[in-house]
Formats: C-alpha cells, structure tokens, sequence
C-alpha cells in the first residue's frame, strides 16, 4: 500500500471562502500589525498553545500559558506543564523551520515532544489504532509504509501548483490519516500548517487558530474521521478555511484597527525597500489598505521632507530611501 492524496473539489462556497481569507489578510498585512503590536503577537501565541494543546486533553488556562511564558509557577501536572513549555518553545521558532523539508519537522516533532515520549522525532515503528468514539477503534496505515509515504507526502508538497493555504490544509490532513508518530501528530500537523501558511503570508505566524479549533473540537475530529471514512476532504477543507477565516477577523478586531500613520509608513517602507528603487505601485502594494492617494501623499511628504530621492514624473516616478548620509 502506498499514500495517495485525496483530491478535493473547488466548490463555490470553498472559493468564496478563500476569496474572504485573502481579502482578509491583505487587510491585516496593509496595517503592518506583525510589527506593529507586540502584545497582542505574545497574547496570541498564549492562545495557539493554549488551543494547540487543550485541542489534545489539556486542562490548562490561557493565564496559566501566560504564568508560563513569564517563568511563574502553576498547578498543573508536570506533563502538562511540559507540553505548554515545549509547544511555547516550537512556536517560537517556528520560523527556522524549513516548510518543505521532511528532517526539520522530524526537529519540529523532538521539539513538541521532548520529554514526553521516548522516540520523539522518529517515525513509529509499530502498529497503532485510534479511538473514533468511546467504545470503537481505527487502524492507522502500517508503520512500514511511514517513511516512504511521508517523503512522498513532502515530494508532493514542493511540487503542487495549488495554492499555499490549500497545500497547507492538504498536509494537515494527510499527515494526521498517516498518522506517521506514536504520538503527537496532530500537534505537529497544525504546527506544520502554520509554518506553510506563514511562507507565502508572514502574518499567519501570528494567528490563533488553534484556539479556534479547541472550542470546536468535536467538529474537527467528525471532519477529520468523516474525510477518512468517505475519502473526501471537502468537508475538512471548509472547516479549516472557516477556522482561519474566524482567526484573522479576530486579529482584525483586536488591532483595534489602527492605520500607521504617514511617518510610520514611510519608516516601514524604508525598512522593507532599503537601498532598492520602487514605484508608487510598490509602495501601495506593502500597505495594502491604502489609496493610490494615500499613497502619492506619503511619497511626496517623503520627498519635501528629504527622505526620498525622485525620478520621473507623475505616474512613472520611481523613488529611493536616502542613506543617513544623504546619499
């Protein structure tokens, strides 16, 4: 037996809900909020751990994930406590972690696991059965087909042409059906989609959504019991999308919504561009909740008050930040 994906229709209400997500993050990424809110990027990361492990039988609090984060003492179980402390420490790094290489996620799985089983970061070597209610079992695919499957799963992976959040939801999916550890699968698959979503959109890092999933739960094991049943992801595809779609408007609401203004743009921008020349295209394309206005009034402002230098006239101006030595 070899793993084969398991294809999944593009219907309209999946396409719409795409739409949604992508119109969303451009909101969020148009307001620089990875930047621009340090706060509520520690308090979500509370919440994706929080999520991340309730969603697998924690009964921690997130001010107990916080009294973490800060080094205090809790009352919780040591396993717990170590499943936060190693989920905090995976999270945090996530971003070192290569997206489409097969040994960084058995690095990202030691991580999760360490000191909670004894082959963390090694694939099982054992059959394995998992509960889909209280009194019935699933056999997970043979331990023997693991590490080719798992190679095929990541071949597979840098090779499709789908877009990045469809791969990312594919993945977690297919890796959770493979069921490839002892334990911790489902913990890595969500860290995993995470860390594919943050390659094409950074602000992805910063979403809770695994808290989101915690608090239906129960919903996201039918969708993920009912695709391997039915062998037909479409259910957990719209699952997923919801899920995300229901993180970013959070962020949204919580960023309070605010706009940088003129002078905090053009210091971003000058962070992004550096030495390299851009258009007015460019730089409404880094803000991207701003007016073709919006955006020639920063310029000019920018231009008046010696930061920039310009070529070109009206529409075809091209611009370039000026060193601190004026050049």
């Amino acid at each position: 037996m070899k793993w084969k994906p398991i294809n999944f229709a593009l219907t309209s209400e999946i396409l719409t809900a795409y739409a949604e997500i992508e119109r969303l993050t451009g909101k969020v990424e148009g307001v620089q909020l990875s930047r621009s809110t340090p706060k509520l990027r520690k308090k979500n990361l509370a919440r994706t751990v929080w999520g991340s492990t309730g969603i697998e039988g924690s009964s921690s609090s997130i001010e107990q994930v916080e009294a973490l984060m800060r080094g205090e003492t809790v009352t919780l179980s040591k396993k717990e406590q170590l499943e936060i402390i190693n989920a905090l420490n995976a999270y945090a790094g996530v971003s070192s972690y290569d997206p489409f290489s097969l040994d960084s996620l058995l690095r990202a799985h030691a991580q999760l696991m360490k000191g909670l089983m004894l082959n963390a970061g090694n694939f099982r070597q054992e059959p394995v059965e998992v509960y889909i209610s209280e009194f019935k079992t699933r056999a997970m695919p043979s331990w023997q087909i693991v590490p080719q499957s798992m190679e095929m799963l990541f071949e597979t992976l840098r090779s499709s042409k789908e877009p990045m959040l469809f791969k990312s939801i594919r993945f977690h999916f297919d890796f959770v059906n493979l069921h490839p550890f002892t334990d911790g699968n489902g913990r890595a698959a969500r860290l995993w989609q995470t860390r594919l979503m943050m390659e094409e959109h950074s602000v992805f890092e910063f979403l809770d959504v695994e808290s989101i999933i915690f608090e239906r739960r129960d919903e996201y094991y039918q969708q993920i019991r009912s695709g391997q049943k039915r062998n037909d992801i479409n259910g957990f595809v719209r699952f997923m999308l919801t899920q995300i779609k229901l993180s970013l408007e959070s962020l949204w609401e919580k960023s309070g919504s605010v706009i940088p203004s003129c002078g905090e743009r053009l210091s971003i921008a000058a962070g992004f561009f550096g030495a390299e020349s851009f258009t007015r295209k460019d730089y409404v394309q880094l803000f991207k909740t701003i007016s073709s206005v919006t955006a020639s009034r920063d310029l000019s402002s920018g231009f008046k008050n010696n930061l920039l230098r310009r070529t070109g006239d009206k529409r075809t101006s091209v611009y370039r930040f000026k060193s601190e030595n004026g050049s």
